[in-house]
């Protein structure tokens, strides 16, 4: 058999708003819609990330388990809580599978759980986190074996975080991208700089290098057309140059929020868009 794979998506969840206004021109405000992947053949399997909540964690771990195979490897992208939180659910359910990401990252992920970034993200997620979070363990070299097969582990520098990377499986032509690449979702601004932009660029042209026909976003609209990656690729570099010329000529969160919102009228998770804009220019507003 074959390397075969499957996404599990989640739909944006809420959460509460802490941007001006928000709730009452859009409605409530969400967290986006965020998948997990499976790669898997008859001798082995892989999972990449794995969400946040444990009800989440533990619908996962249902999943993995009617595809009849057990991760040997957990693969976390970066060093963001919705994508490793929900690790102890995985964990119980495989408790033979390794928990791995790139040895740069683990600090950053051990950030995420100390106490002051569990009281963040519990007030997100009231009641629906794990108490015992775990932090994978550092990878060693640059592979993990799927079965008969490998896939690599691609450094990509910052995107949306510091010490993003993707996983690239050759046959497959797939690319699993965490936050790299975003498909018909507003991409994660806040925060950002002129330099941080440029690196997500530049981290969008190595993935790019790799020529794979399909991207499986970390963030992915539950409508998305497909998996295009050239598409993918396209929209979101069009989406950070965009932003950049709406940042030159808004001068209030209102007017950088317009800008995009007449370009970009369909992506998901609009408040991912008002929470950058009102970060990066709320005080002059």
């Amino acid at each position: 058999m074959s390397l075969d794979f499957d996404v599990f998506t989640v739909d944006p969840k809420p959460i509460p708003s802490s941007v001006p206004g928000f709730e009452e021109a859009v409605g409530p405000a969400t967290w986006p819609p965020s998948t997990s992947t499976l790669i898997w053949d008859e001798d082995g399997a892989l999972l990449v990330d794995c969400l946040i909540t444990e009800r989440e964690g533990r619908a996962l771990a249902t999943w993995v388990r009617s595809h009849d195979c057990e991760p040997g490897y957990v693969y976390i992208t970066h060093p963001h809580a919705d994508h490793f939180f929900g690790l102890p659910e995985v964990l119980a359910a495989f408790p033979d599978a390794e928990p791995v990401a790139l040895a740069e990252s683990i600090p950053a992920m051990e950030g995420q759980i100390s106490p002051a970034y569990m009281r963040i993200w519990n007030g997100f997620f009231p009641g629906q986190l794990t108490g015992e979070p775990v932090v994978p363990a550092p990878l060693t070299g640059d592979t993990i074996p799927v079965g008969d097969s490998a896939a690599t582990l691609i450094p990509v520098g910052t995107t949306d975080t510091e010490h993003s990377s993707v996983l690239y499986e050759p046959s497959l032509s797939l690319v699993v991208s965490g936050d790299v690449v975003y498909n018909q979702t507003h991409m994660w601004l806040r925060g950002s700089t002129p330099d941080s932009r440029a690196s997500w660029m530049r981290a969008l042209d190595a993935v790019a290098a790799l020529e794979p026909r399909t991207i499986i976003a970390g963030h992915r609209h539950p409508d998305a057309a497909d998996d295009d990656a050239r598409r993918q690729i396209g929209e979101c570099r069009q989406y950070i140059a965009d932003f950049e010329a709406a940042m030159e000529h808004s001068s209030s969160p209102a007017e950088l929020i317009d800008r995009m919102m007449s370009a970009y009228p369909d992506l998901a998770n609009p408040y991912t868009l008002w929470a950058a804009a009102y970060d990066l220019l709320g005080s002059e507003n």
